[in-house]
């Protein structure tokens, strides 16, 4: 009979998107006829390096002379779906039952739970990694975010060289999202949070429809979340001092700034500059007897119910998703998105100061006098911000010749309502005050018809922005160690944002429209290859080479290059090195947002050593400049031999910046004395406004080393018992261990200027400086329907030094454990057939499970006002209960 030999070329995976030659000699003599293989057929798995066997076949019958003819038939295989472009190995890969052993409930909420391993090191921090589904870009993250667990199949993680491939810059890890090819569901889930001390409770329901067949992909969400406000005295946090001498009941000072009145300095035997008031009825005129008590002893006293821990927020989002293919090799995608929030916060009493002249009936002092009050007969300053955005995403992707492409467009549309009250118009109570009318006594409760005026700064921002890109990636041409990949990306966006800002009455009005095309280059260089004896003794050695010009309005052409290599002496260690030289435009935003007033913000002021209240001054600065950065990193990926399942990843990175954009919010003498017109102070020195509006720094550096160390198994291996049954693998475990060790970060402020160490002593922020160690470790369990996890985080203390040891703060070291019990109730023994039961999943999560918050205290062991535990973490432990159900 015939035999058909098919011949895989050896070094070549059939995988690949590279030809194979299937050769099917065919008998033509009419009837029965045999086939002699005259060569071996070599065969090579796609999981292994080149295992060959030989098979021939001699002829059986010699007396056929039968004229054979070759037939020669192109195969082209293709990359496994989903794969991402590039040849290197991810660093991490969590398959489906890991997934499901997160105990999470859609992508986004994995994405949050693997948030440790993805974390890049490299550029200015804080970069979430790039997400790719099933191996392409994406019009954005809300694509995939409210896919669900069962959707996925399984997700990689991969280095930043990854990005470079997919027209991103190389300071983000990269996630790769594979979803299984036939899935449909209906979920639904319903959530609750509270704070084992009280208050801050949030309730979240949602509801969603995913429907995935092949290329086709719809999916259609509905989320609102209501979060309950949290008050100062709901915690016992004792409110900051206010700049000033405000009180509940008020404080009086001399109009010139002396003495009170000659009598009350004899009655008291000293001379007084300032007295706390009484508290009358509405009728009763005061005397100097009624002050003597608080002579020169001045309430302090404030309102903790009319300042906010955490604001009240109410958010909806609703999100669309189309995807299908529209010709045989291109697909599409459409997303829709609307998210709508309103937030509320309480920003501490009105106050305001009142002149009180001598001619007052009310006032028993021969000179006019000063009377500061918080007004508590009305209620407190609030601040509202009100924001809804749109967005719109379309994707193609498809394939020329051995090429692929992918071109995404978005709009995105946003606007943002501030409204701040920042105090009382007491022109009204003010001119019966000068009148002497009697219907008004200053040291009464004031008729809350005079407070019903209030000063208001108000915000709006009105932000459109666009962008449309493209990606070719393909092997340009083949080298002795392998194919010279490529990829090549052209962006344009264009940014239109308007600011308007009222400041008592006063508007301003502040707009930018920004340009940005931007060329990418990229190309993975194959050097050296040990399968392909092409400088053997090396092993594996891919090189890179990258660079983007960005042709920024208002900045001109700003550039990246880099470059690195990808060393893999054998096969289970990679020796990743990069470097970067790139340029940076700061945003729309920190150019032109609206500037916002905020009253009564706690600070410590470093200088005086004290906290106090003080009014915050937000918004853009048109005068910032471009960043310029070189960074450095080196790793190591280490595929633990004799241990299934575990990996190590060690990465190095330093980088220094220039003109490093900045916020500084709170007030040391280094960063006043570098930008002294950021803080205004009064008369006696009191801290009264903090500007934190965006600055230019001269320079930043900082190095640290990070590592992350997975590993994951079954519970049960696939095999066979002791009697031969095969057994299926079910269950798993899984550990995730990550840590930074920063080396250095310092800042300087001005050229000239001593350097702000940040390790040691110094600070930028108002929450101390950067901890020098953090470590991060989590593990699971799942098996039979039960799942266990449980996520613990340390960071080290620090310090921030001030003008004197006893004005200096010291943070204390953070460790905090979160656990999660989980039950699959269709998944328990003997409920397998109870149909109500399937994918019917209940979360009991603990959060902060021993209620540890960070405590502070300074050089005298007292702890500052707004440095209260419950300030620094308002909610603390808190206990999250939720039903999800899958039809």
């Amino acid at each position: 009979m015939p035999v058909l030999l098919l011949r895989i070329l050896p070094g070549r995976h059939f995988a690949s998107s590279r030809s194979v030659r299937l050769i099917a000699p065919t008998v033509l003599a009419g009837g029965l006829g045999l086939v002699s293989a005259t060569e071996p057929a070599l065969a090579q798995s796609a999981t292994s390096t080149s295992t060959s066997t030989s098979t021939s076949t001699t002829s059986e019958n010699s007396q056929t002379t039968s004229t054979q003819k070759t037939e020669n038939i192109d195969v082209v295989g293709h990359k496994a779906r989903g794969e991402a472009l590039g040849h290197l190995k991810p660093i991490m890969q969590i398959k489906a039952d890991e997934i499901r052993a997160y105990g999470v409930d859609s992508a986004s909420d994995l994405l949050t739970a693997i948030s440790p391993e993805t974390r890049s090191g490299r550029g200015a921090g804080g970069n979430g990694p790039v997400t790719l589904l099933n191996g392409k870009r994406v019009s954005g993250m809300q694509e995939l975010q409210d896919l669900p667990f069962e959707s996925i199949d399984h997700v990689e993680i991969f280095t930043e060289e990854e990005a470079l491939k997919y027209g991103y810059s190389a300071t983000q890890r990269v996630v790769n999202i594979i979803t299984v090819e036939h899935f449909r569901a209906v979920r639904t889930r319903l959530s609750g949070t509270t704070s084992t001390d009280g208050g801050g409770e949030t309730g979240a329901p949602s509801l969603s429809y995913t429907k995935l067949d092949g290329e086709r992909r719809i999916n259609l969400s509905a989320r609102y979340s209501n979060q309950a406000e949290l008050k100062d005295s709901q915690r016992g946090v004792v409110p900051a001092r206010a700049s000033g001498l405000y009180a509940n009941a008020g404080n009086v000072t001399a109009a010139d700034g002396g003495s009170l009145d000659p009598t009350l300095d004899a009655l008291a035997g000293t001379p007084v500059t300032v007295a706390g008031a009484p508290s009358l009825a509405s009728t009763q005129v005061p005397t100097l007897q009624d002050f003597l008590p608080y002579a020169n002893l001045p309430h302090s006293n404030g309102d903790a119910s009319a300042y906010t821990l955490q604001p009240s927020v109410q958010k909806l989002t609703l999100n669309g998703v189309i995807a299908g293919q529209i010709f045989k090799t291109v697909t599409s995608s459409l997303n829709l998105t609307y998210t709508r929030q309103d937030q509320h916060s309480l920003q501490g009493p009105a106050r305001g100061i009142l002149t009180l002249p001598a001619s007052n009936p009310f006032s028993p002092f021969s000179e006019d006098t000063l009377l500061y009050r918080n007004f508590t007969e009305t209620s407190p300053l609030r601040q509202k911000v009100h924001t809804e955005t749109a967005h719109a995403g379309l994707k193609f992707d498809g394939d020329v010749g051995s090429w692929k492409w992918n071109s995404t467009g978005s709009y995105d549309r946003s606007e943002i309502t501030t409204s701040s009250q920042t105090g009382l118009n007491l022109q009204t109570v003010q001119t019966d005050l000068t009148d002497g009318s009697m219907a008004l006594n200053p040291f009464s409760v004031f008729p809350t018809n005079a407070l019903s005026q209030r000063t208001l700064n108000t915000g709006h921002t009105t932000s459109n922005n666009g962008q449309v890109s493209g990606l070719m990636s393909g092997n340009a041409f083949s080298l002795p160690a392998g194919d010279v990949a490529t990829s090549v990306s052209l962006t344009g966006a264009l940014t239109n944002q308007n600011a308007v800002s009222s400041i008592k009455s006063e508007r301003s009005y502040s707009h930018i429209r920004r340009e940005v095309g931007t060329f990418q280059f990229n190309a993975d260089i194959p050097i050296a290859n040990r399968n392909k004896h092409v400088l053997s003794f090396l092993g594996k050695l891919d090189g890179n080479v990258n660079a983007a010009v960005h042709q920024v309005s208002q900045f001109g052409t700003l550039g990246t290059i880099g470059g690195g290599v990808t060393w893999a002496p054998i096969s289970w260690v990679q020796f990743p090195l990069s470097i970067t030289n790139s340029q940076e435009a700061p945003t729309a935003s920190q150019l032109v947002a609206p500037t916002i007033q905020t009253p009564n913000v706690t600070t410590y002021d470093y200088v005086t050593g004290q906290s106090v209240q003080v009014t915050s001054l937000s918004g853009g600065n048109p005068n910032l400049k471009a960043t310029s950065r070189h960074e450095i990193s080196l790793g190591t990926l280490i595929t633990l031999p004799y241990i299934t399942g575990a990996r190590l990843h060690v990465n190095y990175v330093h980088d220094t910046t220039h003109n490093t954009i900045l916020s500084l919010p709170t007030a040391t003498a280094a960063i006043e004395n570098a930008f002294p017109d950021r803080f205004q102070r009064n008369t006696d020195g009191i801290l009264e406004s903090v500007d934190i509006r965006p600055v230019n720094a001269d320079s930043e550096s900082r190095s640290e080393w990070n590592a992350t160390l997975s590993f994951s198994q079954p519970l049960q291996g696939s095999g066979t018992d002791r009697h031969g049954k095969s057994k299926k693998a079910h269950g798993r475990i899984y550990l995730v261990a990550t840590q930074v060790w920063r080396l250095q970060d310092t800042v300087t402020l001005r050229s000239g200027l001593p350097a702000i160490n940040l390790l040691r002593g110094g600070t930028i922020s108002g929450l101390g400086g950067q901890p020098r160690h953090e470590m991060e470790l989590q593990g699971g369990i799942y098996d039979k329907g039960i799942g266990v996890r449980l996520v613990g985080k340390w960071q080290a203390g620090t310090s921030t030094l001030a003008s004197s040891p006893g004005d200096s703060l010291y943070f204390s070291a953070l460790g905090t454990l979160d656990a999660t019990v989980f039950a699959d109730l269709g998944e328990l023994p003997h409920w397998e057939d109870r149909k109500w039961a399937k994918n019917f999943r209940l979360f009991l999560s603990v959060d902060n499970v021993f209620n540890e918050r960070i405590h502070v205290h300074n050089g005298k062991g007292a702890t500052p006002a707004g440095y209260q535990p419950a300030f620094m973490d308002p909610l603390g432990r808190t206990i999250t209960f939720s039903i999800r159900k899958t039809v």
